[in-house]
């Protein structure tokens, strides 16, 4: 009876460690694959209002999660500025999702940097976490017209580089996206 029980208790563990493992790799800690589809959400802007990322069908999207908190976060985001600056003109979406709790402190942060950029709110990263499955900051996807993940990058990058600008030019031109081109780390 005694060798049952100690059985039946470590089968128990091997199943609930094994249905563990299954959904923390459904749900975190592996990023979502180029060609699956970004998954929707509807988020608050800092500057008011809200942004539905379904709204933007039809454009190329960057989409960036990030938090002030986090320096590489902080070194990165000068270079998506200015591609949002430079390419918004011809219909790239440039969007920062901020994973901040501190609404002043990224209001603050935003204001100094002077950012032009559409900055979302994501406040403890559910969003991020859940839907995107980001490990850390910041994590940036690239997402076709048609709602396609294109790439996924994580750290930072420069984002405005001639041969990311190339590259971005070319998917809002319609050309197809070859696998290895994009910003360089």
């Amino acid at each position: 009876m005694r060798q049952a029980l100690r059985t039946t208790a470590i089968v128990a563990v091997v199943i609930t460690l094994a249905y563990g493992y299954l959904q923390l790799s459904g749900h975190r800690g592996y990023a979502l694959q180029s060609g699956a589809m970004a998954p929707g959400f509807r988020l608050p802007a800092l500057a008011g209002g809200g942004t539905e990322l379904a709204s933007l069908r039809g454009k190329v999207v960057v989409l960036n999660f990030w938090a002030t908190w986090c320096p590489p976060c902080v070194s990165e985001m000068p270079s998506l500025e200015r591609l949002h600056r430079t390419l918004a003109p011809e219909g790239l979406a440039v969007l920062a999702v901020s994973t901040d709790e501190d609404a002043a402190e990224l209001q603050r942060f935003v204001t100094e940097q002077a950012l032009t950029l559409p900055v979302l709110r994501d406040p403890g990263g559910r969003v991020a976490a859940d839907d995107y499955h980001t490990t850390g900051y910041p994590e940036t996807f690239v997402i076709a017209r048609s709602g396609v993940l294109l790439q996924h990058t994580v750290g930072p990058a420069e984002w405005d580089t001639p041969e990311a600008l190339a590259y971005f030019r070319g998917l809002l031109r319609g050309a197809p996206a070859p696998p290895a081109a994009g910003p360089t780390r």
